[in-house]
């Protein structure tokens, strides 16, 4: 009978969001490329292309340096939106090999292979299947390790690393990949500590003293001695409402009112199926083919209209474009009748309940063109049909 030890499968795509955004704006990945700002950003670059770092340009440059040091350089704006999509893509694409995924953010996956090496006859079989399960053509590279950090380093070379040759490799590398924050990792520098097995070394009494109970983490990683359980996410339960705009809409009054009604048809279909919302995500396209996004997390699962829209709602303002697409994205997987904590009614709720219901029967028997509100767009115009627009009305 064959014998399986413990082994965490890694998933990589390097440079996953410059990937994505040059997919978006349909230019050759073998010219020299940079991820450009996001609207509102610092200007400085991000993740380039080998074209590009061979003629010098860095991710962090300011980018009037980048393009001295590279006149031909074309900047791609990020994609966010597009970034989430694919990341879920890849997911579900995993998931369908039985794993319990988790991703690790942009371009990273990993799940707990014990059981799948048994479903796949053995390791390289469900590597290949894993690889396999990845987009074309995206240098996608898979490891394998018995802890979570040695599994994520074994994905950067395609390897796989043996319970007893986890420090080995580990050794050698670069401490800068341990995941410190700034300061610690200057304090590594300073210390003449470059490489993880230098770290490694070091007394636990000394790194916890110094580093804290986050250097203890890294100082566990960088021993192979991290734990070995993974957060797998749970599928969630999508649901969306979008609203295109004819012209590319820069002001936030109109913004929450259009939020306020996409938003309203969530609620009615969340509770249509007798769910409630449990998390959801914000999106927006602007007006020079970039695009926002913004995940929101509910402390606790809600129906509610007026809850989630003090959730959103905020969050409008760190759009840094007008925006010519607004959508939002419910996980609609939380139980029925969540978040009805209230056990007396407010003074202004049966007056608001009425208004409501009298609202809907107008629009059930007229439609939704009939009851509107005048929204604000643009303050500073002389012209009546730019100043104002008509909006969804609420009770």
């Amino acid at each position: 009978m064959r014998t399986y030890v413990r082994m965490i499968v890694t998933a990589l795509i390097p440079l996953f969001p410059l990937r994505i955004a040059v997919i978006e704006a349909r230019v050759a990945w073998d010219d020299p490329i940079a991820l450009g700002p996001a609207p509102g950003d610092a200007q400085v670059i991000g993740a380039c292309t080998t074209a590009a770092w061979d003629q010098g340009v860095r991710p962090g440059l300011r980018v009037g340096e980048a393009l001295a040091r590279c006149p031909g350089l074309d900047l791609v704006t990020p994609h966010p939106d597009a970034v989430r999509v694919a990341v879920d893509r890849v997911t579900e694409r995993l998931e369908g090999l039985g794993a319990a995924v988790q991703p690790h953010g942009d371009g990273m996956w990993s799940f707990m292979a014990d059981g799948l090496m048994r479903l796949h006859d053995g390791l390289p079989a469900l590597m290949r299947r894993v690889r396999a399960a990845l987009p074309v053509g995206c240098d996608g590279r898979v490891g394998a390790a018995p802890t979570p950090f040695a599994s994520c380093e074994a994905a950067r070379g395609g390897v796989v690393v043996h319970d007893d040759e986890v420090a080995a490799f580990l050794a050698p590398l670069p401490s800068s990949r341990l995941p410190l924050g700034a300061r610690s990792q200057s304090l590594l520098q300073s210390l003449g500590l470059r490489t993880i097995g230098q770290v490694a070394a070091l007394p636990h009494s000394a790194v916890l003293d110094r580093l804290g109970r986050d250097g203890e983490l890294a100082w566990l990683m960088a021993r192979g001695e991290d734990d070995a359980r993974l957060s797998p996410r749970t599928p969630p339960e999508p649901m969306e409402e979008s609203m295109d705009f004819p012209e590319s809409v820069g002001a936030l009054p109109a913004l929450e009112a259009a939020m306020r009604m996409l938003i309203a048809r969530i609620c009615d279909r969340t509770t249509a199926r007798g769910r409630s919302v449990r998390a959801l995500v914000l999106r927006a396209r602007t007006w020079d083919g970039g695009s926002w996004t913004s995940a929101v997390a509910l402390r606790e699962a809600t129906a509610d209209p007026t809850r989630i829209a003090l959730a959103c709602i905020p969050r409008l303002d760190r759009i840094g474009a007008p925006v010519t697409r607004l959508a939002i994205e419910a996980d609609a997987g939380g139980p029925a009748g969540a978040g009805q904590m209230s056990l007396v009614a407010r003074p202004d709720d049966e007056r608001r309940r009425r208004a409501s219901a009298a609202l809907e029967q107008v629009r059930a028997s007229e439609g939704d063109a009939q009851v509107l509100r005048l929204v604000e767009i643009e303050p500073w115009s002389r012209l009546p049909e730019r100043r104002w627009a008509l909006g969804p009305y609420e009770a």
